[in-house]
Protein backbone atom coordinates (compact mmCIF):
# COMPACT_ATOMS: atom_id res chain seq x y z
CA UNK A 1 0.00 0.00 0.00
CA UNK A 2 1.77 3.54 -1.00
CA UNK A 3 -0.41 5.36 1.26
CA UNK A 4 -2.60 4.20 4.42
CA UNK A 5 -5.17 1.92 4.37
CA UNK A 6 -8.25 4.24 5.24
CA UNK A 7 -11.21 2.41 7.57
CA UNK A 8 -14.87 4.11 8.03
CA UNK A 9 -16.46 2.80 10.76
CA UNK A 10 -19.96 4.48 10.52
CA UNK A 11 -21.95 4.43 13.93
CA UNK A 12 -20.81 5.62 17.43
CA UNK A 13 -22.61 3.53 20.26
CA UNK A 14 -20.94 0.43 22.10
CA UNK A 15 -20.50 -1.31 19.07
CA UNK A 16 -18.66 1.94 17.08
CA UNK A 17 -16.48 2.89 19.70
CA UNK A 18 -15.43 -0.67 21.02
CA UNK A 19 -14.20 -1.13 17.42
CA UNK A 20 -12.74 2.11 16.85
CA UNK A 21 -10.68 1.56 20.10
CA UNK A 22 -9.72 -2.15 19.02
CA UNK A 23 -8.29 -0.56 15.43
CA UNK A 24 -6.74 2.12 17.03
CA UNK A 25 -4.51 -0.30 19.46
CA UNK A 26 -3.52 -2.87 17.14
CA UNK A 27 -3.17 -0.89 13.66
CA UNK A 28 -0.10 1.04 13.08
CA UNK A 29 -0.83 4.97 11.68
CA UNK A 30 1.58 5.12 9.78
CA UNK A 31 -0.48 2.37 7.12
CA UNK A 32 -3.87 2.86 8.48
CA UNK A 33 -6.24 5.66 9.12
CA UNK A 34 -9.56 5.04 11.10
CA UNK A 35 -12.14 7.30 11.02
CA UNK A 36 -15.69 6.89 12.90
CA UNK A 37 -18.97 8.74 12.08
CA UNK A 38 -21.94 9.03 14.27
CA UNK A 39 -24.91 11.30 14.50
CA UNK A 40 -25.89 12.67 18.27
CA UNK A 41 -29.28 12.73 16.63
CA UNK A 42 -29.33 9.06 16.30
CA UNK A 43 -29.97 7.25 19.86
CA UNK A 44 -28.36 4.13 21.12
CA UNK A 45 -30.43 1.33 22.01
CA UNK A 46 -28.17 0.46 25.48
CA UNK A 47 -29.50 1.34 28.51
CA UNK A 48 -27.54 -0.08 30.37
CA UNK A 49 -25.27 -3.37 30.24
CA UNK A 50 -24.78 -6.70 31.86
CA UNK A 51 -21.73 -8.64 30.31
CA UNK A 52 -20.39 -12.14 30.05
CA UNK A 53 -16.90 -12.92 30.84
CA UNK A 54 -14.86 -12.15 27.76
CA UNK A 55 -15.42 -8.28 27.92
CA UNK A 56 -12.45 -8.52 30.51
CA UNK A 57 -9.95 -10.26 27.60
CA UNK A 58 -11.51 -7.13 25.23
CA UNK A 59 -10.28 -4.50 27.92
CA UNK A 60 -6.94 -6.40 28.66
CA UNK A 61 -6.41 -5.90 24.68
CA UNK A 62 -6.87 -2.27 25.45
CA UNK A 63 -4.67 -2.55 28.64
CA UNK A 64 -6.88 -0.76 30.16
CA UNK A 65 -6.79 -0.47 34.38
CA UNK A 66 -9.96 -1.81 35.44
CA UNK A 67 -10.46 0.25 38.25
CA UNK A 68 -10.60 3.29 36.41
CA UNK A 69 -12.62 1.71 33.97
CA UNK A 70 -15.47 0.89 36.34
CA UNK A 71 -15.32 4.22 38.52
CA UNK A 72 -15.72 5.98 34.87
CA UNK A 73 -18.81 3.41 34.12
CA UNK A 74 -20.35 3.60 37.76
CA UNK A 75 -19.55 -0.18 36.74
CA UNK A 76 -19.99 -3.09 39.50
CA UNK A 77 -18.64 -7.08 38.96
CA UNK A 78 -20.77 -9.31 38.14
CA UNK A 79 -20.38 -13.93 38.88
CA UNK A 80 -23.26 -14.65 36.91
CA UNK A 81 -26.82 -14.70 36.34
CA UNK A 82 -29.69 -15.51 38.65
CA UNK A 83 -33.18 -16.93 36.88
CA UNK A 84 -35.97 -16.83 38.24
CA UNK A 85 -39.69 -18.42 38.02
CA UNK A 86 -38.53 -20.13 34.58
CA UNK A 87 -39.41 -23.32 35.19
CA UNK A 88 -42.33 -22.49 37.04
CA UNK A 89 -43.48 -19.86 39.47
CA UNK A 90 -41.08 -19.77 42.79
CA UNK A 91 -38.16 -21.59 40.86
CA UNK A 92 -34.84 -20.28 41.03
CA UNK A 93 -31.23 -21.19 39.74
CA UNK A 94 -28.02 -19.26 38.66
CA UNK A 95 -25.99 -19.38 35.04
CA UNK A 96 -22.75 -19.08 37.75
CA UNK A 97 -19.52 -18.44 34.97
CA UNK A 98 -17.02 -20.53 36.80
CA UNK A 99 -17.07 -24.66 36.91
CA UNK A 100 -18.67 -26.66 39.35
CA UNK A 101 -16.70 -29.08 41.96
CA UNK A 102 -13.49 -30.52 39.86
CA UNK A 103 -13.74 -32.60 36.65
CA UNK A 104 -12.40 -36.45 37.74
CA UNK A 105 -10.97 -39.08 35.80
CA UNK A 106 -11.62 -37.00 32.44
CA UNK A 107 -14.84 -36.80 33.55
CA UNK A 108 -17.16 -33.38 33.97
CA UNK A 109 -18.02 -32.90 37.33
CA UNK A 110 -21.75 -32.80 36.84
CA UNK A 111 -21.73 -36.27 35.83
CA UNK A 112 -20.80 -37.17 39.17
CA UNK A 113 -23.39 -34.86 41.20
CA UNK A 114 -25.98 -36.21 39.45
CA UNK A 115 -24.98 -39.40 40.25
CA UNK A 116 -25.13 -37.78 44.05
CA UNK A 117 -28.80 -36.34 43.38
CA UNK A 118 -30.07 -39.81 42.12
CA UNK A 119 -28.78 -42.00 44.91
CA UNK A 120 -29.51 -39.35 47.68
CA UNK A 121 -32.57 -37.85 46.26
CA UNK A 122 -33.12 -34.55 45.81
CA UNK A 123 -34.32 -33.30 49.02
CA UNK A 124 -31.53 -34.90 51.05
CA UNK A 125 -28.56 -34.05 48.21
CA UNK A 126 -25.78 -31.33 48.64
CA UNK A 127 -27.02 -28.09 47.37
CA UNK A 128 -25.40 -27.26 43.82
CA UNK A 129 -24.88 -23.90 44.60
CA UNK A 130 -22.40 -25.35 47.31
CA UNK A 131 -20.10 -27.01 45.05
CA UNK A 132 -19.68 -24.09 42.83
CA UNK A 133 -17.26 -21.02 43.91
CA UNK A 134 -19.01 -18.42 42.13
CA UNK A 135 -22.83 -19.06 42.96
CA UNK A 136 -21.64 -19.32 46.51
CA UNK A 137 -20.04 -15.91 46.41
CA UNK A 138 -23.28 -14.14 45.06
CA UNK A 139 -25.49 -16.03 47.59
CA UNK A 140 -23.07 -14.44 50.35
CA UNK A 141 -23.23 -11.15 48.20
CA UNK A 142 -19.57 -11.37 48.25
CA UNK A 143 -16.57 -10.36 45.85
CA UNK A 144 -13.07 -10.37 45.12
CA UNK A 145 -10.06 -10.73 42.36
CA UNK A 146 -8.51 -13.94 41.67
CA UNK A 147 -5.86 -14.07 44.44
CA UNK A 148 -2.24 -14.87 43.22
CA UNK A 149 -1.97 -18.27 44.93
CA UNK A 150 -3.22 -20.26 42.03
CA UNK A 151 -3.38 -23.40 44.37
CA UNK A 152 -6.36 -21.90 45.92
CA UNK A 153 -9.62 -21.61 44.16
CA UNK A 154 -9.90 -17.96 45.14
CA UNK A 155 -6.97 -17.50 42.96
CA UNK A 156 -9.73 -18.88 40.12
CA UNK A 157 -12.68 -16.45 40.17
CA UNK A 158 -14.50 -16.22 36.86
CA UNK A 159 -16.55 -12.97 36.69
CA UNK A 160 -17.40 -10.15 34.09
CA UNK A 161 -19.32 -6.45 34.36
CA UNK A 162 -22.22 -4.39 34.86
CA UNK A 163 -21.67 -0.76 33.44
CA UNK A 164 -23.46 2.14 31.84
CA UNK A 165 -22.87 1.75 28.19
CA UNK A 166 -23.11 4.81 27.46
CA UNK A 167 -20.93 5.83 29.87
CA UNK A 168 -18.67 2.88 28.39
CA UNK A 169 -19.08 4.31 24.63
CA UNK A 170 -17.92 7.61 25.83
CA UNK A 171 -14.78 5.98 27.77
CA UNK A 172 -13.50 4.31 24.49
CA UNK A 173 -14.26 7.35 23.03
CA UNK A 174 -11.46 9.45 24.13
CA UNK A 175 -9.61 6.37 24.44
CA UNK A 176 -9.87 5.87 20.75
CA UNK A 177 -9.45 9.71 19.69
CA UNK A 178 -6.40 9.97 21.89
CA UNK A 179 -4.65 7.01 19.64
CA UNK A 180 -5.22 8.55 16.20
CA UNK A 181 -9.00 7.94 15.79
CA UNK A 182 -10.64 10.86 13.72
CA UNK A 183 -14.30 11.35 14.98
CA UNK A 184 -16.59 13.26 13.35
CA UNK A 185 -20.32 14.66 13.81
CA UNK A 186 -22.29 14.28 11.35
CA UNK A 187 -25.41 12.06 9.50
CA UNK A 188 -24.66 9.67 6.43
CA UNK A 189 -26.83 11.18 3.29
CA UNK A 190 -26.28 8.39 1.25
CA UNK A 191 -23.85 5.02 0.46
CA UNK A 192 -22.21 6.20 -2.85
CA UNK A 193 -21.68 2.49 -5.10
CA UNK A 194 -20.52 2.36 -8.70
CA UNK A 195 -23.41 0.18 -8.88
CA UNK A 196 -26.67 -0.80 -7.01
CA UNK A 197 -25.47 -3.56 -3.96
CA UNK A 198 -21.76 -3.57 -5.02
CA UNK A 199 -18.50 -2.07 -3.34
CA UNK A 200 -18.66 1.00 -1.78
CA UNK A 201 -16.65 4.05 -3.00
CA UNK A 202 -17.74 6.98 -0.17
CA UNK A 203 -20.26 8.21 2.24
CA UNK A 204 -22.00 11.50 1.41
CA UNK A 205 -22.07 13.15 4.65
CA UNK A 206 -24.50 16.47 5.38
CA UNK A 207 -22.01 18.68 7.09
CA UNK A 208 -18.44 17.29 5.34
CA UNK A 209 -19.34 16.21 2.11
CA UNK A 210 -17.82 13.13 0.26
CA UNK A 211 -15.99 10.70 2.72
CA UNK A 212 -13.66 8.02 0.47
CA UNK A 213 -12.31 4.86 2.20
CA UNK A 214 -10.75 1.83 1.39
CA UNK A 215 -13.24 -0.32 3.99
CA UNK A 216 -16.01 -0.07 5.88
CA UNK A 217 -17.40 -0.60 8.79
CA UNK A 218 -21.01 -0.60 9.88
CA UNK A 219 -21.98 -0.27 13.28
CA UNK A 220 -25.43 1.75 12.76
CA UNK A 221 -27.05 -1.01 14.80
CA UNK A 222 -30.79 -2.36 14.09
CA UNK A 223 -30.38 0.37 10.33
CA UNK A 224 -27.92 -1.20 8.88
CA UNK A 225 -27.45 1.84 6.61
CA UNK A 226 -24.34 -0.47 5.02
CA UNK A 227 -24.94 -3.65 5.17
CA UNK A 228 -28.57 -3.79 4.55
CA UNK A 229 -30.06 -0.56 2.63
CA UNK A 230 -27.07 -0.36 0.54
CA UNK A 231 -25.50 -3.36 -0.09
CA UNK A 232 -28.95 -5.57 0.15
CA UNK A 233 -28.31 -8.14 2.60
CA UNK A 234 -30.83 -10.10 3.67
CA UNK A 235 -31.93 -10.53 7.40
CA UNK A 236 -33.00 -14.36 8.71
CA UNK A 237 -35.68 -13.73 11.87
CA UNK A 238 -35.38 -15.82 14.59
CA UNK A 239 -38.54 -14.70 16.31
CA UNK A 240 -41.01 -18.24 15.71
CA UNK A 241 -38.07 -19.70 18.32
CA UNK A 242 -37.46 -16.33 20.70
CA UNK A 243 -40.50 -14.22 20.54
CA UNK A 244 -39.53 -11.76 22.49
CA UNK A 245 -38.91 -8.45 20.57
CA UNK A 246 -39.74 -5.90 22.89
CA UNK A 247 -38.83 -4.22 26.38
CA UNK A 248 -39.94 -1.08 27.98
CA UNK A 249 -36.47 0.26 30.72
CA UNK A 250 -36.94 2.25 33.81
CA UNK A 251 -34.98 2.67 36.78
CA UNK A 252 -35.30 0.84 39.93
CA UNK A 253 -35.01 0.74 43.59
CA UNK A 254 -31.35 1.04 44.77
CA UNK A 255 -29.00 0.56 47.53
CA UNK A 256 -25.95 1.32 47.44
CA UNK A 257 -25.12 -0.78 50.09
CA UNK A 258 -26.29 -4.11 48.99
CA UNK A 259 -25.12 -4.35 45.11
CA UNK A 260 -25.58 -7.64 44.11
CA UNK A 261 -22.66 -9.10 42.41
CA UNK A 262 -24.79 -11.17 39.58
CA UNK A 263 -28.09 -9.88 36.95
CA UNK A 264 -31.48 -11.31 37.77
CA UNK A 265 -33.65 -12.29 35.44
CA UNK A 266 -37.07 -12.95 36.52
CA UNK A 267 -39.45 -14.59 34.31
CA UNK A 268 -43.32 -13.07 34.03
CA UNK A 269 -46.52 -13.88 32.85
CA UNK A 270 -45.59 -12.72 29.09
CA UNK A 271 -41.81 -12.61 29.39
CA UNK A 272 -38.65 -11.90 32.15
CA UNK A 273 -37.56 -8.67 33.30
CA UNK A 274 -33.76 -7.87 33.94
CA UNK A 275 -32.24 -5.96 37.17
CA UNK A 276 -28.63 -4.58 36.54
CA UNK A 277 -27.13 -3.58 39.72
CA UNK A 278 -24.77 -0.17 38.69
CA UNK A 279 -22.95 1.82 41.55
CA UNK A 280 -25.41 5.01 41.17
CA UNK A 281 -28.52 3.30 39.79
CA UNK A 282 -30.61 -0.41 39.20
CA UNK A 283 -31.38 -0.66 35.98
CA UNK A 284 -34.60 -2.72 35.41
CA UNK A 285 -36.12 -3.70 32.18
CA UNK A 286 -39.40 -5.36 31.11
CA UNK A 287 -38.91 -7.78 28.23
CA UNK A 288 -41.97 -9.09 26.34
CA UNK A 289 -43.27 -10.51 23.19
CA UNK A 290 -45.27 -7.47 21.09
CA UNK A 291 -46.97 -10.99 19.28
CA UNK A 292 -48.46 -11.43 23.22
CA UNK A 293 -49.05 -7.79 24.69
CA UNK A 294 -48.66 -4.59 23.87
CA UNK A 295 -46.17 -1.31 24.85
CA UNK A 296 -49.09 0.26 27.07
CA UNK A 297 -50.22 -2.93 28.54
CA UNK A 298 -46.37 -3.77 28.89
CA UNK A 299 -45.21 -0.64 30.47
CA UNK A 300 -48.26 -0.46 32.94
CA UNK A 301 -47.76 -4.06 34.10
CA UNK A 302 -44.08 -2.87 34.59
CA UNK A 303 -44.53 0.18 36.46
CA UNK A 304 -46.86 -1.54 38.75
CA UNK A 305 -44.42 -4.68 39.99
CA UNK A 306 -41.68 -1.95 40.91
CA UNK A 307 -43.22 0.67 41.83
CA UNK A 308 -41.98 3.13 39.71
CA UNK A 309 -44.61 5.79 37.66
CA UNK A 310 -42.87 8.90 37.46
CA UNK A 311 -39.92 8.38 35.42
CA UNK A 312 -39.79 8.46 31.44
CA UNK A 313 -40.09 4.65 30.08
CA UNK A 314 -37.52 3.98 27.32
CA UNK A 315 -39.24 1.31 24.86
CA UNK A 316 -37.20 -0.89 23.22
CA UNK A 317 -37.81 -3.08 19.87
CA UNK A 318 -35.77 -5.53 18.11
CA UNK A 319 -35.72 -8.76 15.96
CA UNK A 320 -33.79 -11.88 16.80
CA UNK A 321 -31.97 -13.24 14.31
CA UNK A 322 -28.76 -12.61 11.54
CA UNK A 323 -27.70 -11.71 8.92
CA UNK A 324 -26.77 -13.99 5.63
CA UNK A 325 -23.86 -12.38 5.09
CA UNK A 326 -21.94 -10.30 7.93
CA UNK A 327 -18.82 -8.74 5.63
CA UNK A 328 -19.74 -8.21 1.67
CA UNK A 329 -17.96 -6.62 -0.64
CA UNK A 330 -15.66 -4.11 1.39
CA UNK A 331 -18.30 -3.71 4.38
CA UNK A 332 -18.46 -5.60 7.43
CA UNK A 333 -21.56 -5.41 10.23
CA UNK A 334 -20.38 -5.41 13.80
CA UNK A 335 -22.86 -5.26 16.31
CA UNK A 336 -26.57 -5.07 16.34
CA UNK A 337 -26.16 -4.36 12.14
CA UNK A 338 -24.89 -7.86 12.01
CA UNK A 339 -26.99 -9.92 14.24
CA UNK A 340 -29.10 -9.98 17.42
CA UNK A 341 -30.04 -12.33 19.90
CA UNK A 342 -32.15 -11.01 22.96
CA UNK A 343 -30.35 -10.10 26.24
CA UNK A 344 -31.10 -13.06 28.24
CA UNK A 345 -27.62 -14.16 28.61
CA UNK A 346 -25.74 -10.88 27.97
CA UNK A 347 -24.25 -11.52 24.58
CA UNK A 348 -24.46 -8.28 22.81
CA UNK A 349 -21.43 -6.77 23.76
CA UNK A 350 -20.00 -10.45 23.63
CA UNK A 351 -20.59 -10.60 19.86
CA UNK A 352 -19.41 -7.12 19.07
CA UNK A 353 -15.91 -8.18 20.69
CA UNK A 354 -16.15 -11.68 18.64
CA UNK A 355 -17.09 -9.51 15.57
CA UNK A 356 -14.18 -7.07 15.96
CA UNK A 357 -11.44 -9.92 16.99
CA UNK A 358 -12.40 -11.88 13.91
CA UNK A 359 -12.10 -8.93 11.34
CA UNK A 360 -8.50 -8.15 13.01
CA UNK A 361 -7.79 -12.05 12.73
CA UNK A 362 -8.38 -11.65 8.92
CA UNK A 363 -7.92 -8.27 9.05
CA UNK A 364 -8.91 -6.48 5.25
CA UNK A 365 -6.19 -5.18 2.99
CA UNK A 366 -5.23 -4.35 -0.42
CA UNK A 367 -6.52 -7.00 -2.88
CA UNK A 368 -9.11 -9.88 -3.09
CA UNK A 369 -10.59 -10.52 0.32
CA UNK A 370 -13.41 -12.76 -0.95
CA UNK A 371 -12.07 -15.87 1.30
CA UNK A 372 -11.51 -13.37 4.30
CA UNK A 373 -15.23 -12.90 3.95
CA UNK A 374 -16.23 -15.86 3.40
CA UNK A 375 -14.79 -17.29 6.63
CA UNK A 376 -16.07 -14.18 8.01
CA UNK A 377 -19.39 -15.11 7.81
CA UNK A 378 -18.82 -18.88 7.98
CA UNK A 379 -17.55 -18.26 11.66
CA UNK A 380 -20.08 -15.39 12.31
CA UNK A 381 -23.15 -17.47 11.38
CA UNK A 382 -21.92 -20.23 13.80
CA UNK A 383 -21.42 -18.47 16.55
CA UNK A 384 -24.73 -16.68 16.56
CA UNK A 385 -26.44 -19.88 15.85
CA UNK A 386 -25.14 -21.89 18.47
CA UNK A 387 -26.19 -18.89 21.12
CA UNK A 388 -29.58 -19.19 19.35
CA UNK A 389 -29.75 -22.45 20.47
CA UNK A 390 -28.78 -21.86 24.12
CA UNK A 391 -30.85 -18.30 24.50
CA UNK A 392 -33.91 -20.17 22.73
CA UNK A 393 -33.83 -23.43 25.20
CA UNK A 394 -34.68 -21.45 28.60
CA UNK A 395 -37.81 -20.93 26.56
CA UNK A 396 -38.25 -24.34 25.46
CA UNK A 397 -37.63 -26.29 28.89
CA UNK A 398 -40.32 -23.98 30.67
CA UNK A 399 -43.54 -25.81 32.61
CA UNK A 400 -45.27 -22.82 32.81
CA UNK A 401 -48.83 -23.36 31.68
CA UNK A 402 -50.08 -19.36 32.70
CA UNK A 403 -49.93 -17.66 29.71
CA UNK A 404 -50.41 -17.67 26.19
CA UNK A 405 -46.69 -16.89 25.94
CA UNK A 406 -45.19 -19.72 27.73
CA UNK A 407 -48.05 -22.49 26.25
CA UNK A 408 -46.13 -20.97 23.27
CA UNK A 409 -42.49 -21.80 24.03
CA UNK A 410 -43.25 -24.69 25.55
CA UNK A 411 -44.46 -26.28 23.05
CA UNK A 412 -42.72 -24.47 19.59
CA UNK A 413 -40.81 -26.72 17.22
CA UNK A 414 -37.18 -26.11 17.89
CA UNK A 415 -34.39 -26.74 15.28
CA UNK A 416 -32.67 -30.23 15.09
CA UNK A 417 -29.46 -28.69 16.80
CA UNK A 418 -31.37 -27.83 19.32
CA UNK A 419 -33.03 -31.17 19.27
CA UNK A 420 -29.85 -33.08 18.97
CA UNK A 421 -28.44 -31.58 22.36
CA UNK A 422 -31.30 -32.32 24.53
CA UNK A 423 -31.80 -35.66 23.35
CA UNK A 424 -28.64 -36.39 24.36
CA UNK A 425 -28.38 -34.59 27.42
CA UNK A 426 -31.58 -36.94 28.47
CA UNK A 427 -29.64 -40.30 27.49
CA UNK A 428 -26.89 -39.56 30.03
CA UNK A 429 -26.22 -35.83 30.70
CA UNK A 430 -23.30 -35.75 27.63
CA UNK A 431 -23.10 -32.14 26.67
CA UNK A 432 -21.10 -31.53 23.84
CA UNK A 433 -19.77 -28.09 22.06
CA UNK A 434 -20.42 -28.25 18.15
CA UNK A 435 -17.33 -26.45 17.69
CA UNK A 436 -14.40 -24.28 19.49
CA UNK A 437 -15.67 -21.33 17.99
CA UNK A 438 -19.22 -22.14 20.64
CA UNK A 439 -19.41 -19.54 22.93
CA UNK A 440 -21.01 -21.28 25.98
CA UNK A 441 -19.77 -24.14 27.43
CA UNK A 442 -20.69 -27.42 29.39
CA UNK A 443 -20.65 -25.24 32.64
CA UNK A 444 -23.43 -23.00 30.97
CA UNK A 445 -25.28 -25.83 29.48
CA UNK A 446 -25.70 -27.79 32.65
CA UNK A 447 -26.43 -24.99 34.53
CA UNK A 448 -29.44 -24.20 33.02
CA UNK A 449 -30.30 -28.10 31.62
CA UNK A 450 -30.44 -28.63 35.15
CA UNK A 451 -32.06 -25.32 36.76
CA UNK A 452 -34.60 -25.68 34.37
CA UNK A 453 -35.73 -29.35 35.71
CA UNK A 454 -34.44 -31.72 32.81
CA UNK A 455 -33.41 -35.06 33.66
CA UNK A 456 -31.30 -37.43 32.55
CA UNK A 457 -32.01 -41.45 32.25
CA UNK A 458 -28.00 -41.95 32.96
CA UNK A 459 -24.78 -40.73 33.94
CA UNK A 460 -21.08 -41.24 32.27
CA UNK A 461 -20.30 -44.78 32.99
CA UNK A 462 -16.99 -43.99 34.59
CA UNK A 463 -19.02 -41.25 37.14
CA UNK A 464 -20.21 -44.90 38.82
CA UNK A 465 -17.09 -46.50 39.47
CA UNK A 466 -16.18 -44.43 42.46
CA UNK A 467 -17.56 -46.16 45.36
CA UNK A 468 -20.45 -44.06 46.85
CA UNK A 469 -18.73 -43.37 49.92
CA UNK A 470 -15.70 -41.98 48.63
CA UNK A 471 -18.05 -39.50 46.39
CA UNK A 472 -19.84 -38.27 49.28
CA UNK A 473 -16.80 -37.38 50.78
CA UNK A 474 -14.95 -35.80 48.02
CA UNK A 475 -18.52 -34.17 47.71
CA UNK A 476 -17.65 -32.33 51.22
CA UNK A 477 -14.29 -31.80 50.86
CA UNK A 478 -15.28 -29.18 47.80
CA UNK A 479 -18.17 -28.14 49.98
CA UNK A 480 -16.01 -27.22 52.94
CA UNK A 481 -13.29 -25.47 51.10
CA UNK A 482 -15.55 -23.15 49.05
CA UNK A 483 -17.57 -22.44 52.36
CA UNK A 484 -14.09 -21.36 54.00
CA UNK A 485 -12.81 -19.74 50.85
CA UNK A 486 -16.27 -17.57 50.26
CA UNK A 487 -15.85 -16.44 54.41
CA UNK A 488 -13.24 -14.82 54.15
CA UNK A 489 -14.19 -12.36 51.24
CA UNK A 490 -15.35 -8.92 51.75
CA UNK A 491 -19.14 -7.71 50.62
CA UNK A 492 -19.56 -6.82 47.04
CA UNK A 493 -19.93 -3.42 47.76
CA UNK A 494 -17.22 -3.10 50.26
CA UNK A 495 -14.85 -4.31 47.79
CA UNK A 496 -15.89 -1.57 45.31
CA UNK A 497 -15.66 1.16 47.83
CA UNK A 498 -12.04 0.39 48.25
CA UNK A 499 -10.92 -0.51 44.85
CA UNK A 500 -13.14 1.39 42.61
CA UNK A 501 -15.40 3.65 43.94
CA UNK A 502 -17.10 6.07 41.16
Amino acid sequence: MTQPYHIVILGGGSAGWMTAAALAKVLDQKHYKLTLVESSAIGTVSVGEATIPGIREFNQLLQIDEDEFLRETQGSFKLGIAFENWQNIGDAYMHPFGPYGVTLNGVPFHHYYLRHEREQGQGAAMPLHELNLEWSMANGNKFSRPIADKRSPLGHIKYAYHFDAHAYARYLKKYATQRGVVALEDRMLEAKQAQKHGALQALILEQHGELQADFFIDCSGFKALLIGEALGVEYHDWRKWMPCDSAVALPGQHDADTILPYTRSIAHHEGWRWKIPLQHRTGEGWVYSSRFTDSDKAEREFRETIGNFDSKANHLRWMNGRRDEAWKHNVCAIGLSAGFIEPLESTGLQLTQSGIMRLISLLPGAGSMTERAHAFNRYTAEEITNIRDFVMCHYKLTARDDSAFWRYCRDMAIPDSLQERLELYRENASIFRNSNNELFNEISWFSMFHGQGLTPKNVHPLAEQMPAANLQQHLKTIQGIFKQSVAQLPSHAAFIRKHCQA
